[in-house]
């Protein structure tokens, strides 16, 4: 079982991941932080707050099923657009409830994959 510490650790790599994949700017939006934030947090200038590093671990963890699904840019587009099995955003659900309540929509697109 992983501990705390080691999950922490883990910020600033994911951090790194995400903002390669979906791009500084994006990332921000999707986070709700000024387009600077997530720069200043990889640099080390500042650190996340624990709501934004919580936020950080649950899109990498959404970032890595959707991948398996999707290129990243239509992961990008995804999570931003309305969804019908959730009626909202998949990213707005997530920063309000977390990953797991993703899992129904995310497994709703996985069988459309396979057909």
């Amino acid at each position: 079982m992983k501990t705390v510490d080691a999950i922490e650790d883990a910020v600033p790599e994911r951090l790194a991941r995400l903002i390669d994949i979906y791009g500084n700017n994006a990332l921000a939006k999707m986070m709700g932080v000024s387009r600077s934030q997530p720069s200043r947090w990889r640099a080390g200038k500042e650190a996340p707050a624990l709501d934004r590093r919580q936020l950080i671990l649950h899109l990498d963890y959404v970032t890595n099923r959707l991948l398996e699904i999707f290129h990243r840019r239509v992961a990008s587009i995804w999570l931003e657009s309305y969804n019908v099995v959730l009626g909202t955003r998949p990213i707005d659900v997530l920063r309000l409830r977390g990953p797991l309540a993703l899992e129904a929509a995310i497994a709703y697109e996985e069988q459309e994959a396979i057909g």
